[in-house]
């Protein structure tokens, strides 16, 4: 109780409430406001978590991940070229092939019915397919499309665009979707379903709608050209060695990552060198899959703390502040600027740290967004409290 009664003061509550306010109204009336689009855009788009992406861990000393490995079929691959691809890799004899390669609508009969027939013959293949809004209204997609049906036909498909409010940058991803048609799962999800059914069980458990994705990194997994697979010396060595038998094949276009390349299926992720004003898409789509895929085979999931427990630290947080500064601002008030500006710095300092070292090393994500932005606005609502506010109102000179 003693202790309560040295914490607990009535200004300091009232101004930490007046800050929240302050920001709710400064989010309602400013943060949607098109003149700040610019602006607005940049803070959605960065993360402190970003920089230990993008700066802390280094791509090149990633673990090579043996249990995936991806094929590279160029942009633009036709379909005798893919049939060709699938019947060899076929005789790897791997667990489970993805082909992130969208079969939509029918073209030549002969070269169609060489494609299926290809497909036929691999009993544990994932077409890839892409999840179409209904309507704005309604939380089911509709049925799948771009993978058509003649070649679809008893074999599985899976979802392979991002399904998030937010792709700016690929930060999470949705492991399943109602549809008209049922339930499809994401690509990355079904082949691991596939090869590692338990795992993906432990990752349903965790009933999360929506999962943010920790990333190896696109250097950590094994790449092989198509026109490789098909030279046969170079194809003889792979059958010798067993490389590829009992793993996962992602089948689909991984560029060099050099401008110019096409765009079409390469994305900003936080492993972009540059967290903040990103220019230059960093990640294919395969690449993504792989990492996702990974992630769930290696149950490596990112831990977020519940929203209320967020909002209850920044409140907390907030309101310390406040009793610290205007304790400051009461009995120091000569230096209350520099001293609040002093510490306002070293608590930012620390806060990012504590949040960058807590997602490092145990996958924790912390959003005190609010919290620190009221730490931030507590200097100038105790400025106007006391000047202004306090001095108007009677009541809260006596409290």
């Amino acid at each position: 109780m003693a202790f309560l009664r040295k914490v607990f003061d009535w200004h300091t509550l009232i101004i930490t409430v007046l800050t929240f306010v302050f920001i709710w109204i400064f989010q309602v009336f400013f943060f949607s406001r098109h003149f700040l689009d610019p602006f607005n855009n940049g803070l959605r788009d960065y993360e402190v978590t970003d920089i230990v992406y993008s700066q802390f861990r280094d791509p090149h000393l990633a673990p090579l991940v043996g249990d995936i490995i991806l094929v590279n079929t160029g942009a633009f691959p036709d379909r005798v070229f893919l049939a060709n691809l699938l019947d060899q890799l076929k005789k790897l004899e791997p667990r489970v092939i993805g082909l992130d390669v969208e079969l939509d609508g029918r073209k030549d009969p002969a070269v169609d019915s060489t494609l299926k027939a290809a497909i036929d013959r691999i009993p544990n293949i994932v077409l890839a397919s892409r999840l179409i809004a209904s309507d704005s209204s309604s939380h089911i997609f509709a049925s799948p499309a771009y993978c058509d049906p003649y070649f679809s036909k008893g074999k599985t498909r899976a979802f392979t665009n991002f399904v998030s409010e937010d792709t700016s940058i690929i930060r999470f991803f949705s492991p399943r979707e109602m549809t008209a048609e049922g339930e499809f799962l994401a690509f990355p999800v079904e082949v691991v379903r596939q090869y590692a059914p338990d795992k993906v069980e432990a990752l349903f458990r965790r009933q999360n709608p929506v999962e943010r994705i920790w990333y190896t990194g696109n250097q950590s997994f094994v790449k092989i050209e198509a026109d490789q697979v098909l030279e046969d010396s170079f194809f003889q060595d792979i059958l010798k060695q067993e490389n590829l038998k009992n793993r996962i094949i992602l089948v689909g276009y991984v560029g060099e990552h050099r401008r110019g390349e096409p765009e079409s299926d390469r994305f900003f992720t936080p492993l972009n060198p540059r967290y903040s004003g990103k220019s230059y898409p960093d990640m294919y789509g395969l690449e993504i899959h792989a990492n996702i895929a990974t992630m769930i085979l290696q149950s490596k999931y990112i831990f977020q703390l519940p929203k209320w427990m967020e909002e209850l630290a920044g409140w907390l947080f907030c309101y310390f502040n406040v009793l610290i500064f205007h304790w400051i601002y009461i009995h120091v008030h000569s230096t209350f600027h520099g001293i609040t500006r002093l510490i306002q710095l070293v608590e930012l300092m620390a806060l990012f740290f504590l949040i960058a070292l807590f997602f490092y090393y145990f996958r924790i994500q912390i959003n005190l967004a609010d919290g620190i932005l009221a730490m931030l606005l507590s200097y100038d609502v105790i400025m106007i409290y006391e000047s202004l506010i306090k001095k108007k109102i009677k009541f809260l000179q006596k409290l």
